[in-house]
């Protein structure tokens, strides 16, 4: 009997989700087309339903954490109501995205500066302190929220809000960049343009530019600049400033800023297929109308482990790398073990298994698969005052499960059961016949640039 070293793996690249920085989600929803005191809009009902849509199907927010507040439902009181209860009930590892798409307004203070204002239903800009949202009452109550990162998204231009500067930190210019931005808090908005702008419409867009760029830079994910999944807000920021200045022939200029010297910085993870709530992994089934017909093949998402083995003459270390098959039932895997040997004469060598084999998921993306594939070895012994050499193959059976989660990871186990057929067999005590080996080791899973239509 041989004792298993304790050798671990450990990768380095991160594979994060959203889980991995939010407990949960919130999102206040405002769009105003019928005002009962200023003119009305064409396309603001409509941003802000395709807002609610695009949180719910990409990014996965629960319908119950969303507030939809439209038209005649959104007077002052119920705005500032549903903001008060939604960041009330944000926790300290919770994020809350609040959007607006309506009138703004800026008032003038009599010995300078100037006071900015976002319109309700009922909003009259003849008594805009009465009537009208003053922006700082936004700020004073996001500041008693727990909530980490708060993000306002605000379509409207309007001017009078104090804002703080960006941060000094370069995107990605620090290893720990990602870890950095996202412990600490955060209050961020991005305002679709500011004083004397006008939020332009179109009915070719069926939005406003503000909103159309909106849902292309995270929904269709063009805002991510450097492809690394993660969108974060100075991104959509530089995003938004380019292609609504464009699209509004330089009508409206966006603009980003911090509402505090928070570090933190709220941010969109496009590698997700896992749901929020019921912990488990991933989604028992993709749904397929959701894919487009021409990606429907097995490079879509792939996945691997690294692992520790026991095997019947020894111990060693292995890696699969495994692309997807159709909806995720089942997947192709290439792997590779290493295993420290000894035969029955204690003679001892390495050899060395290349292998390909299909996963096949008990439902997809199920936590249980069965195995089945065929190795490749080559066996290297050393025997008194020379090497000897020998080929051979092995046919595998076998199952395995993905368990808890460590740390960003998960464990995945595995058994296989083999026959194992070995060249010149008789050379040494080395035969050929049944195999078995036991595994553990770290299970990931990443995507393909393929799967950006994917939900997230």
């Amino acid at each position: 009997m041989y004792k298993l070293l304790p050798i671990l793996l450990f990768a380095y690249a991160l594979s994060i989700t959203t889980e991995d920085i939010y407990d949960n989600s919130y999102a206040l929803i405002i769009g105003i087309d019928k005002y009962e005191n200023v003119r009305s809009l064409d396309y603001a009902v409509k941003d802000a339903e395709d807002i609610q849509s695009m949180l719910i199907d990409k990014f996965h927010f629960q319908q119950d954490n969303i507030a939809l507040l439209i038209n005649e439902e959104a007077t002052k009181a119920s705005i500032l109501q549903e903001f008060s209860n939604v960041t009330k009930k944000a926790e300290a590892n919770d994020r809350v995205l609040i959007f607006f798409a309506g009138h703004g307004q800026t008032q003038d203070l009599p010995d300078g500066g100037e006071i900015g204002y976002l319109m309700p239903v009922n909003g009259d800009e003849m008594d805009l302190y009465v009537s009208a949202i003053d922006m700082d009452e936004f700020k004073k109550i996001s500041l008693l929220s727990e909530a980490k990162h708060i993000l306002y998204l605000v379509d409207a231009c309007y001017g009078g809000i104090a804002l703080v500067g960006a941060r000094g930190v370069a995107v990605k210019s620090t290893p720990d960049y990602l870890q950095k931005i996202t412990q600490y808090k955060s209050r961020q908005i991005i305002s679709a343009g500011g004083r004397g702008e006008q939020v332009i419409e179109k009915p070719e867009w069926g939005h406003s530019a503000f909103t159309k760029n909106l849902l292309s830079g995270l929904r269709d994910w063009m805002a991510d600049a450097d492809s690394d999944g993660i969108i974060t807000v100075q991104e959509l920021g530089i995003y938004l400033k380019k292609k609504v200045t464009i699209d509004s022939d330089n009508q409206q200029t966006p603009k980003t800023r911090n509402l505090t010297t928070d570090e933190g910085e709220f941010v969109f993870f496009q590698n997700k297929i896992n749901t929020i709530n019921n912990n488990v992994p991933f989604k028992n089934k993709i749904n397929e109308t959701e894919i487009d017909n021409s990606i429907k093949k097995w490079e879509y998402i792939r996945d691997g482990s690294e692992y520790i083995i026991s095997h019947r003459h020894g111990y060693g270390i292995g890696s699969d790398m495994d692309r997807f098959l159709n909806n995720g039932d089942k997947a192709i895997s290439i792997g590779w073990e290493l295993f420290h040997i000894y035969n029955m004469q204690h003679d001892w060598g390495w050899t060395n298994m290349t292998s390909i084999s299909i996963k096949d998921y008990l439902t997809s993306y199920s936590d249980l698969f069965f195995l089945y594939g065929v190795g490749i070895d080559v066996y290297l012994f050393e025997m008194t005052d020379d090497m000897e050499g020998k080929f051979g193959f092995t046919p595998f059976i076998g199952f395995g499960t993905i368990g808890a989660k460590l740390i960003k990871r998960r464990m995945q186990g595995k058994v296989k059961i083999g026959y194992n057929v070995i060249s010149n067999g008789s050379n040494i005590d080395m035969e050929s016949g049944i195999t078995y080996t036991a595994s553990i080791g770290i299970f990931r899973r990443k995507y393909s640039e393929r799967n950006k239509i994917l939900p997230e």
